[in-house]
């Protein structure tokens, strides 16, 4: 078999879980050279896409009228992009905020539920110890605030020609740290890494 260029492209979309924003970035990484480009970064708001299609909540409920819309609008993304795999940040117990984990692991199931119908495959689970750490230097923080400067300051990361990194979401740059996470983990099952 002949290898191109191409062949060592792994299409990565990663995505930061929310209830009402998913935070969506799709990278290109070369699994030889370590190097990541970003295709596209967007962060969908439920309560605005509702607006927008004047979609009724009242009959099932506003959480429930958030999800679909969300999944809804995840695979249209997923359909134009086509990546390989689809990697999210878990969700994370906190005790002051039971209900919070409650959604964000309903909102996985969707998630899960729109991964499979589109490609058959599993989604994978990025913690947010992990995402962090796959773009922060050695002193890590989990301030959001810093991963946006690490992301800014990596230099195996480019992208697209329009798209303005300084004006990210903080959902978006939580999508590019999922995926990149996602990206160190394949590169050393593949044996890109030792």
């Amino acid at each position: 078999m002949q290898f191109t260029e191409q062949s060592f492209i792994y299409r990565i979309m990663g995505i930061d879980n929310g209830s009402s924003n998913l935070g969506i970035a799709v990278l290109d990484l070369d699994l030889r050279q370590n190097k990541y480009h970003l295709v596209n970064s967007v962060t969908l708001t439920a309560e605005r896409l509702l607006r927008e299609r004047r979609i009724c909540t009242s009959s099932h409920g506003a959480r429930w009228g958030r999800q679909n819309i969300l999944k809804e609008e995840l695979a249209k993304y997923l359909q134009f992009y086509h990546p390989h795999d689809v990697a999210v940040e878990t969700p994370f117990f906190m005790p002051r905020r039971v209900q919070s984990f409650e959604t964000l692991t309903e909102m996985m199931i969707f998630i899960r539920q729109v991964v499979e119908d589109y490609s058959g495959k599993d989604i994978y689970g990025i913690s947010p110890g992990a995402a962090k750490r796959a773009v922060q230097p050695a002193d890590f923080t989990m301030k959001k605030a810093v991963i946006k400067d690490c992301i800014l300051k990596l230099d195996n990361l480019t992208w697209n020609e329009g798209i303005q990194m300084d004006n990210l979401t903080e959902h978006e740059y939580d999508g590019i740290a999922v995926a990149m996470a996602h990206g160190k983990a394949t590169r050393k099952v593949t044996g890109f890494v030792r």
